[in-house]
């Protein structure tokens, strides 16, 4: 998981190579017995059990996990809605075990989804309350954020106020990016939910918000200057700006926190790097936003640029040119 070290690895004893070749042979007897009773198309009640098996053992199959769904529909309890809900949730718990093995399985999530579409009445509020525990132990599992996504928007169909559901979960995105700015999936997260926020609006409540969205990002800033998150987020968010105006002066607010947070730390490479590229934005925005001293101030810091970070000289000397001749050729 993100965020741990990993164990260093020993030379194994005599008897854990032993248990271990036992193991390899228990595993492929029992993958050669799945897959010959798929190949004869078997779809009872013990072929199931083999698939559960083998599944303990590897998460990763997915022809398995298709194997199994196959099974369901073919088995005579499927045809009765009881026992078919008692065999769906017996198979949420199975796959609760699975959760605790491997987290990461892209089938086993896919599976878990099958399942809770299969269900009349699917429980969503428990289904969001597992992948809340989930990433409270790996906040940036994207696994777990793909499927809590999944979960919300089940939710907000089923939800009398799906605005609502929309600014509880932008809630909780603010409080995972608080916990950790570095929380990628988060970010995501969030610019997928407030572009249906704002179009609830007034102008001056937009606005309101989108400069509480501006405070979030300085703070992600000055937590972690070089994280990528905080400056993609600032991005998309100048994207959600409506005209040349709005998208200057919210530069503008980059540019100065930046020019703050510089006389902190005065040689911090990124910082440095979305100040040349909030000028350039500028210039690209509305011809004469950029003044004389800021077009100055473009070219000193891309000198700077030139010496703390010479791996990429040849960038910031291409930049350079083309600002010069940009510049040079304005009326």
């Amino acid at each position: 998981m993100h965020g741990r070290r990993r164990e260093l690895i020993r030379e194994p004893t005599v008897d854990e190579k032993a248990q271990a070749k036992q193991r390899v042979e228990k595993y492929c007897a029992l993958n050669t017995q799945v897959m010959e009773l798929r190949a004869r198309k078997e779809h009872s009640e013990d072929a199931l059990a083999a698939t559960k098996r083998l599944l303990e053992l590897n998460t990763e199959l997915h022809t398995v996990w298709n194997y199994r769904r196959e099974i369901f529909a073919h088995l005579e309890a499927w045809r009765v809605t009881e026992k078919k809900k008692a065999m769906l949730e017996q198979e949420l718990e199975f796959l609760l075990e699975i959760i605790m093995k491997n987290i990461k399985s892209y089938w086993m999530w896919n599976h878990r989804t099958w399942v809770l579409c299969q269900l009349p009445s699917p429980s969503w509020d428990r289904e969001l309350k597992l992948v809340a525990k989930l990433l409270a132990i790996d906040a940036r599992n994207f696994h777990g954020w793909d499927y809590r996504r999944f979960v919300v928007s089940k939710i907000r169909e089923a939800s009398v106020d799906p605005a609502a559901v929309d600014r509880s979960e932008f809630l909780f995105t603010t409080e995972q990016i608080n916990r950790d700015c570095a929380n990628h999936s988060a970010w995501h997260n969030r610019s997928k939910l407030l572009p249906a926020i704002l179009e609830e609006l007034t102008e001056e409540k937009r606005q309101e918000v989108i400069g509480k969205e501006v405070d979030l990002i300085l703070n992600a800033i000055y937590t972690d200057p070089d994280d990528q998150n905080a400056w993609l987020y600032h991005e998309w968010l100048l994207d959600v700006q409506t005209g040349a105006d709005a998208k200057c002066a919210l530069l503008r607010n980059k540019v100065a926190a930046i020019r703050e947070f510089l006389e902190l730390e005065e040689d911090s490479k990124r910082p440095l790097i979305e100040l040349v590229d909030a000028f350039i934005a500028m210039d690209d925005l509305k011809s004469g936003q950029v003044s004389d001293s800021e077009k100055k101030e473009c070219f000193y810091v891309l000198n700077k640029l030139k010496d703390i970070d010479s791996y990429h000289i040849g960038k910031y000397a291409d930049t350079e040119s083309t600002l010069q001749r940009r510049w040079t050729e304005q009326p």
